[in-house]
């Protein structure tokens, strides 16, 4: 790329000095375009995570959904707290408080609030909704809805629905070329002949519910070729 400019790129500075400068300066702007989109929200949405990392801290992290009268959607992760004290539902509160202010969000137009981890975060009274819902109501909003663990909600759901008649004869057929070496080996050379989309078929987990999504997509997209083989 721009050959003839190497001699002005290898001339420029890439010390470590240099390089956070840089990092620091796409920081600004990024933030900058953030903020001036979160301005235009009509209303949004957050989603907060809540995990230790191998230094045992506790690290907070806040998405923020909005969308603007044009009807045009931003979601992006605004913030990672780092909180080495308590993670109480006010601890937790207060560190979302600085980047709804941070960002010049108004708590009315809060209209959805997805969590994860124990009481401080879903209590509804000393928890962080709990703490959410006071500033809301105190600045004339109202309630937003509260999902938990959402991802979780659609592992039982995924789990309670019998699927068998749909998942037993493709998990048949799929265990059936995967089982055997031989065959698995003649079914991937079979598809790079046939230039399949895909190069093999995944197996089946019961441990992820997203394995359901997964292995019918592609069985679907491969029935073609599973049929001829």
């Amino acid at each position: 790329m721009c050959p003839e400019n190497v001699d002005l790129f290898s001339a420029i500075s890439l010390s470590a000095n240099t390089v956070a400068r840089r990092v620091e300066h796409i920081e600004r702007n990024i933030k900058s375009q953030l903020k001036d989109k979160a301005s235009k929200f009509v209303c949004f949405s957050v989603a907060l995570d809540e995990s230790i990392d191998v230094s045992d801290t506790s690290q907070l992290l806040l998405f923020i959904r909005g969308i603007n009268a044009n009807f045009e959607i931003t979601e992006e992760l605004v913030s990672v707290h780092s909180m080495h004290g308590t993670t109480t539902g006010i601890d937790i509160f207060r560190e979302v408080e600085k980047s709804v202010a941070e960002y010049n969000l108004e708590w009315k137009k809060l209209k959805c609030i997805t969590t994860d981890g124990g009481r401080n975060m879903c209590g509804t009274k000393k928890g962080l909704v709990g703490q959410i819902n006071k500033v809301i109501e105190n600045s004339g909003g109202l309630k937003p809805l509260v999902l938990h663990c959402i991802l979780h909600q659609q592992a039982l759901c995924g789990k309670h629905l019998d699927l068998s008649s749909v998942l037993d004869p493709v998990i048949s057929t799929v265990n059936y070329i995967r089982s055997h070496g031989l065959k698995h080996r003649q079914f991937r050379d079979f598809l790079e002949e046939m230039n399949a989309e895909f190069p093999d078929l995944p197996y089946y987990t019961s441990v992820r519910w997203l394995s359901y999504g997964k292995i019918l997509a592609r069985f679907f997209e491969l029935r073609t070729e599973i049929e001829i083989f």
